[in-house]
């Protein structure tokens, strides 16, 4: 079934609307939500009260327009201005650089620690087949030197906002800085070109450890968001995560396989759930 503002994402079900909108529990409160088309969604997941003061534990990191590159250290600008002559970046169609694209997420996915969700080339031909479908921007990061694709940013551009979605960067190539020329590209074209209000990178992530969020912060004017984290289980679900949460430290230490990690992932947002009521 489908169901308006809402869609299937990693075995849950999230809205589509903009962060800082109100979402629609109807489908929620009615349990049609359990019925949305693209897979049997275990929980669905929205957020609410968007840039309150309080820290609730759970988060968007965003930047807002505009974007001034002369706000930033002379330093930062440094950096910045000798990744834009070592890389550059511009839009690409994933299907026509699938094969670079994999090359990259493959070797990034590699220095990932307790990440449980890598696809193999035939998942991650199908995932920009159905991007390119719904239209996601694809951003390449190219050595200048030797032509060759080193990173890449996908991007989802909405009516007043942009949520950047995936980011890879082959681990062998960062001393080209190759992030700083992607961020600065996007940000620069969809803050200042395209008069978008801000460009989101999405929530706190639970899934597996990366700075990336913190990267953005610290060098390109990045800010944690608070909202609030409302969670809601299947009825197949909700007893085990009722009858599991007293042992959440417990199942943490146990935290070495795949299936462990995304209870303790689902054990995680309950409790900020908990905390932030």
């Amino acid at each position: 079934m489908k169901i308006e503002g809402w869609k299937y994402y990693n075995h849950a079900a999230v809205p589509t609307c903009a962060p800082h909108e109100q979402v629609n529990l109807e489908q929620v409160k009615n349990k049609k939500i359990w019925k949305i088309d693209g897979g049997y969604p275990l929980l669905a997941r929205w957020t609410s009260d968007y840039d309150c003061e309080e820290n609730t534990g759970w988060w968007y990191v965003v930047k807002e327009a505009p974007f001034n590159i002369e706000e930033f250290s002379s330093k930062r600008r440094k950096n910045i201005r000798q990744s834009l002559k070592k890389c550059y970046v511009t839009q690409i169609d994933p299907l026509e650089y699938c094969d670079d694209l994999y090359y990259v997420y493959k070797a990034a996915f590699l220095k990932y620690k307790d990440a449980d969700n890598e696809l193999t080339f035939g998942e991650f031909r199908d995932r920009c087949q159905k991007d390119k479908k719904d239209k996601v921007e694809y951003w390449g990061g190219f050595s200048t030197e030797k032509n060759l694709l080193i990173g890449y940013m996908t991007v989802e551009s909405h009516e007043d906002y942009v949520e950047t979605c995936v980011a890879k960067y082959h681990p062998d190539y960062l001393k080209a800085r190759v992030s700083d020329a992607i961020h600065f590209t996007v940000l620069e074209y969809y803050l200042n070109g395209k008069g978008k209000k801000y460009v989101s990178s999405g929530t706190r992530n639970i899934n597996h450890i990366t700075n990336a969020q913190q990267y953005k912060i610290d060098n390109f004017g990045f800010r944690c968001v608070y909202c609030k984290l409302h969670v809601e289980y299947n009825s197949v679900i909700k007893p085990i995560v009722y009858l599991l949460y007293p042992f959440r430290k417990v199942i943490k230490k146990m935290d070495k396989n795949v299936r462990v990690h995304q209870i303790v992932s689902v054990l995680t947002m309950e409790e900020i759930v908990r905390q932030s009521k």
